[in-house]
Order: C-alpha cells, then structure tokens, then sequence
C-alpha cells in the first residue's frame, strides 16, 4: 500500500487570476476529472461520515469511504460505463464488498447521484513541491484554486507564502472541493 505524506495548501483565485495563471504556465500538463458522488435523498451516508462517489478519469471508479475516529476505511473498485449507469438508474450498487458496507448503514435505501463536480487541473513541480491550478465545476457555479503540495508542513507553508507573493496572488480562504459544492447545495434548495 502506497502512503501520501504530503501537506497541501490552498487558495480561492479569480478567474482572472487563473487566466494569467494558465497563460503563464502555459505548455504545463493538465488532467480532467469528474466526480459524481451519491447519497439518499435523506443524505444517511453524510450523516454518518460516508461517501460514495464515481470518479472519471482515464477510467471510471466507485469509491466508498467510511471515517473512523482518525481513520479512512477506503475500498475503490474499477467499474465500466455501463455499471455505471446501471447505479445512477437504480440507485443500487451491487458489487459486494461496497454493497455489505452500505446495506449496514442505510439498508434498502436507494442512492442518488446528486451532485457532480468536474476538475480541469494544470500542475506543474514549483519550487520543491507540486502547484496545482484547478477550475471546478459543479450545480451553476465555477470557480477557481491553486493548491500547493509539499513533503513537510513547516517548509511548505514557507513556500507556499512566497508562492503567493510570487504569483501575485491575493490570498482567500479555502475549503474543500466539495465542501463549497456542498454550500453550494445548500444555497439552491
């Protein structure tokens, strides 16, 4: 098993500063993704710290992830097109390692897919970790990041500061993806 050590910091940017951004880096390797993520329509798997989603990328993924105390129980599982509109249709997942899981916790309650959230992200090595420019997508709204990843919490936020001021950047608080798609829910129904 591979273990992620890194310490990523962020930033909300504006559109104009990613257009700069994206010009200034421009050649930089890019990536799309786009995540469909799925609870009950009583959302029982948030209220319990559980989500599923469905990422696609190169291929398509279903994730459970389940919080424990300071743990992440994850199982990811490649799954084809088909699979995967066979559980948005149904609301049912039927592959057994994830679908024991999910039947302890909501029993026969269906699933939804009810919100996704796209990702274009340009990246590039800055200084001595990765930076990440991202444009998001997800219900009506775009909006805008970079995030800068490092080995050790001390030196990164070093970096990251001078990154900032580098770039000319000002900086603006940021949650989680999808924690501002989750206001962003909120904020519409």
């Amino acid at each position: 098993m591979e273990k992620n050590t890194d310490v990523e910091f962020k930033s909300l940017i504006t559109k104009e500063e990613y257009d700069r951004l994206i010009k200034q880096f421009k050649g930089s390797k890019q990536d799309f993704q786009t995540n469909h993520y799925f609870d009950t329509v009583r959302f029982s798997l948030k209220a319990l710290d559980v989500s599923v989603r469905v990422r696609e990328r190169d291929d398509i993924s279903l994730t459970y992830k389940r919080k424990k105390g300071y743990n992440i129980d994850v199982k990811t599982v490649v799954i084809d097109k088909e699979k995967f509109e066979e559980i948005k249709r149904t609301g049912v997942i039927d592959i057994p390692e994830i679908a024991d899981e999910l039947n302890k916790l909501i029993k026969d309650q269906k699933l939804k897919n009810f919100m996704s959230l796209s990702t274009l992200r340009t990246y590039l090595p800055y200084s001595n970790g990765v930076l990440n420019i991202d444009k998001s997508t997800y219900l009506d709204t775009t909006d805008y990041e970079i995030e800068y990843s490092s080995k050790s919490y001390h030196q990164g936020k070093d970096e990251f500061i001078q990154l900032i001021n580098d770039l000319n950047i000002n900086y603006k608080k940021s949650n989680k993806k999808i924690q501002r798609a989750y206001a962003r829910l909120k904020e519409i129904n």
